[in-house]
């Protein structure tokens, strides 16, 4: 077996037998990786709980044909404010999970895991208000999602922009967005989001426009993934 070492950020873990783990992380030059630390369950683990989600760590595995074994695992980082905020925690449960669905196995992605990191340092340090529904916009359009934001997905008309169907496509005209309005202000931010334009979004502070542009930004990443976010449920009952 192959032995590398990466920067990885723990996404989830699943229990393996009595006292294995598998960790779902995702490596700054590894991408997605799925890999087993023997033995962390275990009270006299050497690993503690550095192989946590919302870890930073530094990691030492070999690469196996399926699943890979952790060997060693150095922390880097721990977001403890993060932990201990429940605001601050949910929003981190919903970028986890959605990075982990986003993320493509053994594919490597910097520029990814550098905005993960990076928006994860935000939220720890200042938490704006903005944060989650621009990091959902740019990993979207990291992936390649690039919904139409100038004219109706659904007729081509450039005439108004009044609603937002991620699943059909981007904005919608005054004619087709029955049921699905969007303010100018959410469109606006939206744009803005996708074109990277994100530190003037993060000013944007106690408006409504803060969870309308949220809102959109999960039933977008839903759309894309095609699948419900448990975290963005959690976070739905919690309010």
């Amino acid at each position: 077996m192959t032995l590398y070492r990466d920067s990885a950020l723990v996404l989830h873990t699943w229990k393996l037998g009595e006292s294995d783990r598998i960790v779902s992380m995702l490596g700054k030059e590894s991408g997605k990786i799925r890999a087993v630390v023997k033995g962390v369950r275990k009270t006299k683990s050497r690993f503690g709980s550095r192989l946590e989600p919302l870890s930073l760590v530094s990691v030492l595995v070999w690469k196996g044909r399926e699943l890979d074994i952790v060997s060693q695992a150095e922390t880097i980082e721990l977001f403890r404010l993060t932990r201990e905020d429940l605001d601050r925690l949910f929003k981190a449960n919903i970028i986890l999970e959605a990075t982990e669905q986003i993320a493509q196995e053994r594919y490597s992605e910097p520029e990814l895991f550098n905005l993960v990191v990076r928006v994860l340092r935000v939220l720890e340090e200042d938490n704006p208000q903005m944060l989650l529904g621009s990091f959902v916009w740019k990993l979207l359009a990291l992936q390649g999602y690039r919904p139409h934001m100038t004219t109706c997905a659904t007729c081509g008309s450039s005439s108004s922009r009044a609603g937002f169907d991620a699943g059909l496509g981007g904005v919608l005209c005054e004619e087709h967005a029955h049921g699905r309005r969007a303010s100018p202000e959410a469109l606006d931010v939206i744009s803005r989001s996708l074109d990277g334009q994100l530190a003037n979004v993060l000013r944007i502070e106690n408006s409504p426009v803060v969870a309308e542009t949220e809102a959109l930004a999960l039933q977008a990443l839903e759309a894309v993934l095609e699948r419900t976010l448990r975290s963005v449920r959690s976070s739905i009952i919690r309010h």
